[in-house]
């Protein structure tokens, strides 16, 4: 069965059975240029931002949009729904991240194939460029350029971020922290996405750095936690998957090698008190990470202060 500009429903016991279909590239006999998967739990706030930065200066039939609405209780499938046939709704009852990513692959019909968390907003004119660096060079996963939207952080925030837009995850060719770009040889390599926490880093550390390409004349902007609880709950998530993966893949081949205080502090572009911030809140998230791993708490630590309105 291909997939057009449809809603899906998931029907407990027989996966995701189609509910509608409207007009779309498919039915028309054009093809998309592309597929961007979106899994959106909960994000009524959010979605349409993203949406209409995709769309904003996306050519007719290019893009083949797949929103999967996974355990949603806010208005996120309306929204969804107000962009007819522009979306590919898939609906499902169970909140979870690596089952909504499997089932809009499920949907999604196209290569190459953007993977986007509805909190990111980034246009379509970017995603070409990764697409065209990728052709260009034959990397497998790209990106474009991720640039952190300091703007109104505190003090802390901003010497936590200072010291993280330094490690090798960030400079090395960073595919993740919210938007990537898969071909369909990477696709392969990665197959289904597994039952894990940390997608975005996964995904990264599945390529080594020559297979992966960041699009350095494009941008998208990270949104930060807006406070210190929000970045240990998001720092917490992060460490959490790092120890789920390691404990179950080892070492993949794409996972940078740690750097030294010393070096960071001979790039200049941190001083003594970031990395003190930073090592505080890592310890903290740490501690919070191994707790829960203890305790067999599978719960998603969700920082939704990223998620606000900013202007």
């Amino acid at each position: 069965m291909s997939f057009a500009k449809t809603s899906l429903q998931h029907d407990s016991g027989a996966g995701f059975r189609e509910m509608g279909r409207g007009q779309s590239a498919a039915l028309s006999g054009s093809k998309a240029r592309l597929s961007v998967v979106i899994p959106a739990h909960n994000e009524e706030r959010v979605l349409a931002r993203c949406l209409d930065a995709l769309l904003a200066d996306a050519e007719a039939g290019e893009l083949e949009i797949v929103v999967v609405a996974n355990g949603c209780v806010d208005r996120t499938i309306e929204i969804a729904k107000s962009y007819g046939d522009q979306v590919i709704l898939v609906e499902s009852l169970e909140a979870s991240k690596h089952a909504a990513l499997n089932a809009g692959d499920e949907a999604a019909s196209v290569f190459p194939r953007v993977y986007l968390d509805a909190d990111i907003t980034v246009s379509t004119s970017a995603i070409r460029s990764v697409m065209d660096e990728m052709e260009r060079t034959g990397a497998l996963a790209g990106a474009p350029r991720a640039v952190v939207d300091l703007n109104d952080s505190s003090a802390v925030i901003r010497s936590f971020y200072r010291v993280w837009c330094e490690m090798p995850w960030f400079t090395d060719n960073l595919v993740g922290s919210g938007v990537y770009v898969l071909s369909a040889a990477g696709h392969a390599r990665l197959g289904a996405f597994p039952a894990i926490t940390n997608d975005d880093q996964y995904v990264h550390d599945l390529f080594r750095s020559a297979e992966r390409v960041v699009s350095r004349s494009q941008q998208f902007f990270v949104r930060p936690p807006r406070t210190m609880r929000g970045l240990i709950k998001r720092r917490t998530r992060t460490l959490l998957g790092q120890r789920e993966m390691d404990r179950r893949f080892g070492r993949l081949p794409g996972r940078a090698a740690p750097i030294s205080v010393m070096e960071l502090l001979l790039r200049r572009r941190v001083n003594i008190i970031d990395l003190l911030v930073y090592g505080v809140i890592t310890k903290v998230a740490a501690f919070g990470a191994i707790r829960k791993e203890r305790r067999g708490d599978s719960s998603w630590e969700r920082d939704d202060t990223s998620r606000e309105k900013q202007d």
